[in-house]
Formats: C-alpha cells, sequence, structure tokens
C-alpha cells in the first residue's frame, strides 16, 4: 500500500470518526432534550389539572375532563389521574385507558416527590400537589408521537449525511493526499534520475521553508559528501596504484635482467639487497594503506573507551625510539590537573599512538637536528597536544593540501622518503575521536601541529 493510499485512508478514518462522535452526540443531545421536555409538558398539564380541580370550585370531574379533551395542548393518549391525600382516585382524564397505577406507585411518588419515568413507549411523571389538607398525588402520562417522529427524522438525515460525508470525505481525501505528495513525488522524480556517472545532479529545493523543501536540502548535502567521497576513493585508488607500480616495477626489471645471463655471487647479492629494499618499501606502502583503510572501518564500529592520553604518547615514543635510535624527543608539561582521570579521552589506544607515532616521525624526519619538542596540557574542555620542529617547513600554498592523501610537496619528496599518507591518517584518526588537528608552518623555519582532543566527561 503506497503512502497516498494510507494518507487517504487514514484522513478518512480521522474526519469520520469525527463526523460519527459530532452525529451521534447530536442525535443523543436531541433525544434527551425531547425526554425533558416532554417529561416538563407532562408534569405541567398535570398540575393545571390539579389546581383546577381542587382550588376551583365550580369545576367539577366532567366539565374538567371536558377541558382536557378540548385543549390544544393535550398530547396523544394523554392520561391524567389525581389521587386524593388518603390515595383515593379523584379524577382521570380517559375513562376509556386503564388504569396503571398500583398502591406501590402512590407510596414511591409521596416518598420521592417526583417520579419519571417511561414504560412501552409511555411516558409518564409523577409529583405531589401539596395543599394545606393534605398532599394530593398526580400522575401524567402520554406518547410523545410528535417528537419522537421528529427524532426518527433527525436520525435519518443524519445517517444520510454520514454517508454522503464519508463518500465526500474519501474524494477529498485522494485529492488532498495527492496534493500534499505532489512535491514529493516531483522530488522521487528527480531522485530517481542520479546514479553515480551523475552524481553532480542536484534535486531542486523549492522555497527552503517546508519539510520537503528540508529534505530536497539534506539531500543535496548527501550528494555532496557522496560526490566528494567517490572523487576521494577515485585518487585514492589512482595514487595507490601509482605508488604500488612503482616497487613492483621495480622488482619485476631487476628480477628479469638478473635472470637475462648467470651472475656472480655478488651481484646476485647485491640484486637480492635491491630487490629486499623494494619489498620492504611495498610492505611499508601496504601497511600504510590499510591502516588508512581501517580508520574508515574504524569510523562505522568503533567502541570507544578512557585512553590516558600521556601514556599513548609515551608508548608512541618508545615504539619509535626502537625503530630510530637517533630520534630525540622533548617534553614540557604547560598544565597539568589535580586528578589523573582529567589526563583522559574517550579514545581507541593503538588509532591514537599511530596519529601520535606518524607526528613525531615526520617531525624528527624533517628536521636537521631529528628533534621534536612535544607540549601537553590540560583545560576544562580539551587536552592539547602540540609537536613543534625545527625542520624544513611548509610553503603556504602546500599547506591545504598536506591531508590529501599522497600528496608530498617538492621539498618533503626530496628531503626524506615517504608516501603521503600519514598526515591524512592522522586527521582520520582525530577527527574520528571528535578533535581538531590544526598546521602551521613557515618554508623553512619548521612546523607545528596541535591535536585537540576533548576531555573525559566527568559524569
Amino acid at each position: 500500500m503506497n503512502i497516498r493510499t494510507k494518507l487517504t485512508l487514514r484522513f478518512t478514518a480521522i474526519v469520520a470518526t469525527i463526523l460519527l462522535v459530532f452525529s451521534v452526540a447530536v442525535y443523543y443531545a436531541s433525544a434527551e432534550y425531547r425526554r425533558e421536555e416532554f417529561y416538563e409538558r407532562l408534569e405541567s398539564r398535570g398540575l393545571t389539572t390539579a389546581r383546577l380541580l381542587v382550588t376551583v370550585q365550580e369545576v367539577d370531574n366532567n366539565l374538567l375532563r371536558i377541558i382536557d379533551k378540548n385543549t390544544i395542548h393535550a398530547m396523544f393518549q394523554e392520561k391524567i389521574v389525581v389521587f386524593a391525600p388518603d390515595d383515593a382516585l379523584m379524577y382521570s382524564s380517559l375513562d376509556d385507558l386503564p388504569l396503571d397505577c398500583p398502591p406501590e406507585l402512590i407510596r414511591q411518588i409521596r416518598e420521592q416527590g417526583v417520579i419519571r419515568e417511561s414504560k412501552a413507549g409511555v411516558e409518564r411523571v409523577g409529583f405531589v400537589f401539596q395543599r394545606e389538607e393534605g398532599n394530593y398525588v398526580v400522575l401524567s402520562s402520554a406518547i410523545d408521537r410528535y417528537g419522537r417522529s421528529k427524532l426518527v427524522n433527525l436520525r435519518n438525515v443524519l445517517l444520510i449525511g454520514f454517508t454522503i460525508g464519508i463518500l465526500a470525505i474519501v474524494l477529498a481525501g485522494a485529492v488532498f493526499s495527492q496534493i500534499v505528495l505532489r512535491p514529493v513525488a516531483a522530488l522521487n522524480q528527480e531522485i530517481s534520475e542520479i546514479n553515480a556517472g551523475n552524481l553532480n545532479k542536484r534535486v531542486d529545493e523549492g522555497q527552503r521553508s517546508d519539510e520537503v523543501a528540508q529534505l530536497a536540502i539534506n539531500f543535496n548535502l548527501m550528494l555532496r559528501r557522496l560526490e566528494s567521497s567517490f572523487e576521494m576513493q577515485q585518487q585514492f585508488v589512482s595514487s595507490a596504484s601509482h605508488e604500488l607500480r612503482t616497487p613492483l616495477a621495480a622488482i619485476s626489471s631487476q628480477l628479469q635482467l638478473v635472470l637475462e645471463k648467470k651472475r656472480d655471487a655478488d651481484e646476485y647479492e647485491r640484486t637480492l639487497h635491491s630487490v629486499l629494499d623494494d619489498t620492504q618499501t611495498l610492505i611499508e606502502l601496504t601497511n600504510g594503506l590499510l591502516t588508512l583503510a581501517q580508520s574508515d572501518i574504524e569510523q562505522r564500529k568503533l567502541q570507544l573507551m578512557p585512553v590516558r592520553v600521556d601514556e599513548v604518547l609515551f608508548a608512541a615514543q618508545n615504539e619509535l625510539a626502537k625503530t630510530h635510535p637517533g630520534y630525540h624527543f622533548l617534553f614540557e608539561y604547560e598544565t597539568l590537573p589535580e586528578e589523573e582521570a582529567q589526563l583522559n579521552v574517550l579514545g581507541n589506544e593503538y588509532l591514537l599512538r599511530t596519529a601520535f607515532l606518524n607526528l613525531m616521525d615526520n617531525a624528527c624526519k624533517f628536521s636537521a637536528d631529528h628533534t621534536v619538542r612535544i607540549q601537553f596540557g590540560v583545560d576544562p574542555a580539551f587536552i592539547h597536544v602540540v609537536f613543534r620542529d625545527k625542520g624544513i617547513g611548509i610553503a603556504q600554498e602546500d599547506l591545504p593540501r598536506i591531508f590529501t592523501p599522497f600528496y608530498r610537496t617538492a621539498e618533503a619528496q626530496v628531503y626524506a622518503k615517504g608516501y603521503g599518507i600519514g598526515l591524512s591518517l592522522c586527521q582520520r584518526i582525530v577527527h574520528l575521536h571528535r578533535g581538531h588537528l590544526q598546521v602551521s608552518s613557515v618554508s623553512g623555519s619548521g612546523t607545528v601541529f596541535e591535536v585537540q582532543l576533548p576531555a573525559f566527561p566527568k559524569n
């Protein structure tokens, strides 16, 4: 069932329910009003008869009966009976109708003062008419043929109106749902025309003021992210293919060359060492690519845990010092918290260690003295780790691109071996931890990288 049909049915159900409740309320309110109004008429007729009978001496039973029969306010099968204070029957308006007034009913009227009841379509009112000589009991009954006829007519009108209303509601609901869903249908048509080959296309955002326009805006934002991701993926694949092809081609050419003719042992050994270097380069490049890809996977399924940043820094330093004994590390503490728990962040220890190791390695690798200066500080909101070096620096025009995978400045390509993966990986890891990675540099005067990680919440 499509949304248009669901919307039509739900709209019909809601409005039909309201209409049904309204119709039932009108009918029962009218029925209650008819009943109360008829009881009041019965009581008024009985009171008038009792007053004429008791208070007017010139009026006897025969004259009163004639008056009751000829009054314009007489009701269908109206009967009025009056009982004396000793419960003797004083008057009955119609002798041809059976008297249904047992002693128990008279006693009940005297006890309660007033009773109202309906039985087999006949409604009657009994009440006490008080006089000095005693309390008389008056009982008026009749059939409200006119009132019930109007009630039946009202019921029929409500039923016909409800039926016609349902048909009108269904038609209005179908038109209403079509009008409401027209922008969605147009948006759906535009979306169906977008595929991997035209991610640069955007859907119409309309007036940018309603929910459908907001949906279009969010969809366009998603398209921009997808387009950017596709471009980065294509660039990544292209760069990775190029970087992997170089050592593979070198290995292949060297092996082919050495197999063309027999060589002496020294030449075989030199060739094997060269192949080993190229293989090591290939391994390092592959590991970098895997780590870069792993950072994307971790972003989707990573479970963050409390990690002490200073301990991760020292672990990264020890790991780097083992592979590069000539590197030097200078630690400075700007501010230290009163509690050790304030040194924690929500993160992944392996990824953070990888990011810190890459930043330390870059600082030492591009500095003549192979020294990195690490400043560590804590404030209520962030933990700050700053890596400073006195290396070759980065030109201002290169700064916006240094976090692009496989991008390396001309100076970096000449100065040291690398693949352009480390800084891109560092940025992804820091963003994964909801932090910030900032860089400032002057060509020939060194570079400063600052990592800001959100402090672990106290509660």
